[in-house]
């Protein structure tokens, strides 16, 4: 991708979403989100349920929808996940290839309260989640977003859904380098 894609990961109901679109605002990116492009309503009959049954399929389609979604010269916020709930509620990492044909040129990822996370869910999604599956699941996400960041040789900046400030800043930092 010729286009500048900032990445901001976390899991489902950190508030991605929400803090992408202020980010969005402030900074005049436009804003992407990855399940719209890998069209999940499409994909999935239930699109409460956050359980992928082909992480493969879905990061493919997802690479498939940047490249016809995005222009060059272009700055993008892309709002996805390092990992996913597969099939089985077992958490899978979504792999390293997927984030090199992204080529970001930042990484970020939205850490939050577990318990304000299921009560999030549970109210968005009529759904529950158990808090053990829900904290490890953000813990393995931070571990792999690490992983992406290392092997990518991309800083990653760490935020809350109540202060992604660095995140800005070092976006901003970013988008205003020639």
């Amino acid at each position: 991708m010729s286009s500048k894609i900032f990445f901001i990961g976390g899991i489902h109901g950190v508030g991605k979403s929400t803090i992408c679109k202020e980010i969005c605002r402030e900074l005049n990116l436009e804003y992407l989100s990855a399940s719209q492009l890998l069209k999940w309503n499409e994909l999935n009959k239930n699109p409460q349920n956050k359980k992928v049954d082909n992480i493969l399929l879905t990061q493919n389609n997802l690479i498939i929808g940047l490249r016809n979604n995005t222009q060059n010269d272009k700055n993008y916020l892309l709002d996805g996940h390092y990992c996913l709930l597969n099939k089985t509620n077992m958490i899978e990492a979504i792999p390293l290839d997927t984030f090199i044909q992204i080529n970001p040129i930042n990484l970020n990822i939205i850490l939050g309260n577990i318990g304000e996370i299921s009560k999030r869910l549970e109210d968005r999604d009529k759904k529950i989640y158990p808090v053990e599956l829900l904290q490890k699941f953000q813990n393995y996400e931070l571990f792999h977003a690490k992983q992406i960041s290392k092997e990518l040789n991309i800083n990653l900046n760490i935020g809350l859904p109540n202060d992604y400030d660095e995140i800005i800043k070092t976006i901003y930092i970013k988008l205003t380098k020639p």
